[in-house]
Parts: C-alpha cells; sequence; structure tokens
C-alpha cells in the first residue's frame, strides 16, 4: 500500500490479500449468517467497512482483468471500458489499515469511544463557538485598532495630509524593539508602554503585528485571537501587545478568556471524551457478554438435538 508504483513481480500481492479478506467474509457470513437474525455478519457495524473494501477490491480486479482483455481487442468490453480511469479505487486500500481496529478489543473501544465523543461533542461545540463570539464581540469593543499603535518619528507639523500618512506608514521611521524586527507598541493610557527618545506614539499606523493576522479590528480576526487564547497557542505574544498598548488592567479580558475558555471548556471536552470512553467500555462488555449467551444457547440447542437423535 505504500508504493506509488507496483513492481511488475509484486502485482499478485494485492490479490493475494483480496483473495484472504473474502474468504474471511465468506467464512463469517456462512457462520454467522448475513444479515437477517440477529449478531449477523451485516448486523455489526464494524463489518460494514470490511464489506465495502472487499466489493470495491473485487470490482477494481473485474476492470482491470476489462483492461487486459481490451489489450487484446476483444469489441464486447470495448464500450464498458470506456467508463474512464477508475485506478482512484486503489485510494480504498488504505481503508483496509482499519481492520486491525475490529480485531484489537482495546483499540476497537477506543476507537468506538471517539466517534461516540464526536456525536455528543455537538452541544459543546455549539457552547464553545457561543463563548468565543462573546469574547471577540468584547475584543472588537475594547482594542479595536489598538494594535496600530506605532513609535514613529516626531512629525514635521508643515507636512500636509498625504505626506504625513506616508510618513507614519514608513517601517523605516518606527521604533523597533530591541534588535529585532518588531515594532514597539506604544498607548497613551496609564501604564502603557512608552516611547523612546525622539518617538512620538502614533495610532493612525495601517499595520497590525504578525502580518496583519493579529487583530481586534473585525470579527473574523477578532475570533481567531480569542480562539488562540483558547488553545493558548503563543497566548503571551497577543497579552504583551495589548496591555502595552492599553495598559496593565487589561489583563483581566486575558484572565476571563483564558479560565473560561482553555480551563473550562478545553476540560469540558477532555471529560465528555472519557465518558464516552466509560460507556462505550461498559458497552462493549454487555455486548460480548450477550453475544457469548447467544452462543451457548446455540450449542445446548445443536447438543439437545444430537441427545434427541439418538434417542
Amino acid at each position: 500500500m505504500a508504493l506509488t508504483k507496483i513492481p511488475d513481480e509484486l502485482i499478485f500481492i494485492e490479490d493475494v490479500f483480496t483473495a484472504v479478506y473474502t474468504v474471511e467474509m465468506l467464512v463469517k457470513v456462512i457462520a454467522r449468517g448475513f444479515i437477517l437474525k440477529p449478531f449477523t455478519y451485516l448486523r455489526d457495524p464494524w463489518n460494514w467497512l470490511d464489506f465495502t473494501v472487499i466489493l470495491l477490491a473485487i470490482f477494481h480486479l473485474f476492470y482491470d482483468s476489462l483492461i487486459r482483455i481490451e489489450a487484446f481487442q476483444v469489441e464486447y468490453v470495448t464500450k464498458f471500458v470506456e467508463l474512464g480511469n477508475l485506478s482512484a479505487l486503489r485510494t480504498f486500500r488504505v481503508l483496509r489499515a482499519l481492520k486491525t481496529v475490529a480485531v484489537i478489543p482495546g483499540l476497537k473501544t477506543i476507537v468506538g469511544a471517539l466517534l461516540e465523543a464526536v456525536r455528543r461533542l455537538r452541544d459543546v461545540g455549539i457552547l464553545t463557538v457561543f463563548m468565543l463570539s462573546i469574547f471577540a464581540l468584547v475584543g472588537m469593543q475594547l482594542y479595536m485598532g489598538a494594535l496600530r499603535h506605532k513609535c514613529v518619528l516626531q512629525v514635521n507639523d508643515t507636512m500636509d495630509n498625504e505626506t504625513y500618512y506616508a510618513f507614519i506608514n514608513n517601517q523605516d521611521n518606527w521604533e523597533m524593539l530591541g534588535n529585532s524586527s518588531e515594532p514597539r507598541m506604544c498607548g497613551n493610557n496609564t501604564g502603557a508602554g512608552q516611547c523612546g527618545k525622539g518617538y512620538i506614539c502614533v495610532k493612525e499606523t495601517n499595520s497590525n503585528p504578525n502580518f496583519n493576522y493579529t487583530s481586534f479590528d473585525n470579527f473574523g480576526v477578532a475570533f481567531l485571537c480569542a480562539f488562540r487564547l483558547m488553545t493558548q497557542d503563543y497566548w503571551e505574544n497577543l497579552y504583551n501587545l495589548t496591555l502595552r498598548a492599553e495598559g496593565p488592567w487589561h489583563c483581566l479580558y486575558f484572565m476571563i478568556v483564558i479560565f473560561l475558555g482553555s480551563f473550562y471548556l478545553v476540560n469540558l471536552i477532555l471529560a465528555i471524551v472519557a465518558m464516552s470512553y466509560n460507556e462505550t467500555q461498559k458497552q462493549d462488555q454487555a455486548d460480548a457478554a450477550e453475544e457469548e449467551a447467544e452462543r451457548r444457547r446455540k450449542i445446548r440447542a445443536v447438543m439437545n438435538n444430537l441427545l434427541s437423535f439418538k434417542t
């Protein structure tokens, strides 16, 4: 499956695997039945994947056979082969690796718990989006345009508007933070960052940090910043930039977002996953016990039939 181009001497391997999986499916169908009664082959959702993969593999082999027949210019299959290139069906071979999930009981329980958790996380996802939207709207009201504050060289009062805006938006006129290429943030509030000698704090620049992705200027980027705080992905950079622009008291906003978003919502998601795992594990144990009871019932029925036949 990992080979992009299968050598000619290894082509038979796919036919071998397809034959093995087909025999396995037929044995299960003969032993358990197909679909009509409980505990039959297709009553188990894990067998749906096997059944689909095997059917696609058989269809692909049939298609390859038609291609080989077309090479001998057999006329009655030409129109069928002209349906198109179905080599994309080989992609479904990757699903064969998932057959190991149904074989290993512990792995089967974990995958089942994750699928069940995804279904249950719908309400938590709605709550998370709602909370992030609230945080984004609050951030827009508090910090819209705040991260565009820059320390700019003192402007000549005789400049006209066009020259003025060109001057303050020229990065060569900005005060940089240390030896880095990051401009120094500033603000006029109490406790906000101050500019160095020869520079003044200007609010009208048109550039935000991190290539204009870090700001609260509109709902989209504000929502992204709130999500960044919830996941704690380099959140301290956004925290430091905002505090330098607005002052230290605005740390309360970040405390609320991180507490409710990161510590509460993320742990709520983990709690739902753990709860789903426990319930899935109990359900698997109950299904195994029920299947074992059904197997013993069938064995007793067979033994009773043998005893009655002897008598």
